[in-house]
């Protein structure tokens, strides 16, 4: 981003001296400067709604190119708008503005490009010495293997218990000696020691771990580094103890206003856009099948309260109550034969959640929390995950954390997935998590990726 931020303001310099045929004089680069701090704001912004500051998603292959040309396209109708809004400026810079947009984002692609050639996965990468195994190391390393721009290396791997085989990873330094550790440590330059909960209560482990207490090296247990890399908690932790320690309610008594004012306001501004665009989404849903305009359902909400749910129709009303369900419930998959076309549209872009402006205003929902599922399901997976109702210590979302990360959860093991990503959003939100939710998820809505 600082990259970013430095490529748009010598583009202005560049912009200026171009437009004008001549260096610039220190007032217009100052007066200049002022406006175009907000548009590089705005620019900023849009990068990081379309996944331009993902660092697992940064490669040097077309598909990421074409979306960094996608992005500049968008950032310049973006500042046209900011422009014909603002008045009061004495400036109208239409050349400067679209050389700005050329020349910044032709060097921001340049900085990116030496970026991943040359810094991100070879200078800025924390090398990583793995000590035990647990369930779930494969998946840390498999997903480490995979996607190398996250930022983390494993070197080497100490197996005291012998349970990882060096055919299974050949790229992998295997060591099985607890007294390793250390010099593993020093002749590859490890940042990061992973240590498995078990081993915590070894002497020997606890001995070497002591040692490094005096040495420049970060220590952390498997199932919090497990939680970086995912976004998600592990099963393995789920527990009682660990429940009470890590999802107490804690007084954030200024979060929670700004949450309550964040919930009146988004439900304000959706019930605005329902109200334009209910004429157009109703007569679209009559003319592409029969049934009725609004679709609702009982859903879960905190506590375990049932709430009544409101949505625009999207799928063929197959039953007498309007739903598309004729033989119980059932999950919704992906390319669903049930959808509408009409529907299938209202989903892309997620007009179809605009009815639960009323969800938000009643505050049965929140803007961004775990989703609320039905209550048959509900009672289907606390069967089969005892600490499924946990997600429900909060109020259900619009959006939320699993929903940016997962697509249909059709599945007992999606379900477990989804409820790790709801744990993980329980245990970790915050404003600065929720605004990084609320982008992410405009980028869904923009670029119409809804299911």
């Amino acid at each position: 981003m600082g990259g970013d931020l430095a490529a748009f303001l010598l583009a202005l310099g560049l912009s200026l001296t171009i437009r004008h045929f001549q260096l610039p004089i220190w007032q217009s680069i100052e007066y200049n400067a002022a406006i175009f701090s907000i548009v590089f704001l705005l620019w900023l912004t849009v990068n990081y709604i379309n996944g331009l500051y993902d660092l697992s998603k940064q490669a040097n292959d077309r598909k990421f190119y074409r979306r960094f040309v996608e992005v500049a396209i968008m950032s310049l109708v973006i500042s046209v708008i900011f422009f014909y809004l603002v008045t009061g400026t004495r400036i109208s810079p239409k050349t400067i503005l679209l050389l700005n947009i050329i020349f910044g984002y032709s060097l921001s692609a340049l900085w990116r490009f030496l970026y991943n050639k040359f810094v991100g996965s070879k200078k800025l990468v924390t090398k990583v010495v793995m000590v035990g195994s647990t369930r779930e190391t494969p998946e840390i390393i498999d997903t480490l293997q995979k996607h190398p721009k996250k930022g983390y290396k494993i070197i080497a791997f100490i197996d005291p218990d012998h349970t990882i085989r060096s055919d299974e990873y050949p790229d992998l330094d295997i060591y099985h000696g607890l007294h390793t550790i250390r010099p593993v440590i020093s002749t590859r330059s490890a940042q990061l020691v992973v240590i498995a909960p078990q081993l915590q209560k070894n002497s020997e482990a606890l001995r070497e771990l002591y040692e490094l207490l005096f040495w420049d090296v970060n220590i952390t247990d498997t199932p919090t580094f497990y939680e970086i890399i995912t976004g998600r908690i592990t099963p393995t932790v789920f527990s009682e103890g660990w429940f009470l320690e890590h999802l107490k309610n804690s007084d954030q008594p200024i979060y929670n206003k700004f949450r309550i004012l964040m919930d009146f306001s988004a439900g304000l501004i959706f019930a605005l856009f329902f109200v334009i665009l209910f004429p157009l989404v109703a007569l679209a849903i009559k003319i592409n099948s029969k049934g009725p305009i609004f679709f609702k359902q009982k859903r879960v909400g905190k506590n375990g309260l049932v709430f009544t749910m409101y949505k625009f129709r999207s799928m063929y009303a197959l039953s007498t109550d309007g739903s598309a369900e004729i033989d119980g419930f059932q999950f919704a998959k992906k390319n669903d034969k049930r959808i509408t076309v009409t529907g299938k549209f209202l989903r892309k872009t997620r007009l179809d959640e605009l009815p639960q402006c009323l969800n938000l205003l009643k505050r049965d929902i929140t803007l961004i929390g775990p989703r609320p599922e039905r209550p048959e399901i509900t009672k289907k997976l606390e069967e089969k995950m005892p600490y499924y109702p946990l997600r429900h210590t909060v109020r259900p979302g619009l959006t939320g954390w699993a929903v940016i990360h997962q697509s249909y959860t059709d599945t007992l093991e999606d379900s477990l997935q989804k409820l790790q990503y709801d744990l993980y959003y329980i245990k970790n939100r915050s404003a600065l998590l929720d605004l990084s939710i609320l982008l992410r998820t405009v980028n869904v809505v923009v670029r119409m990726m809804g299911q």
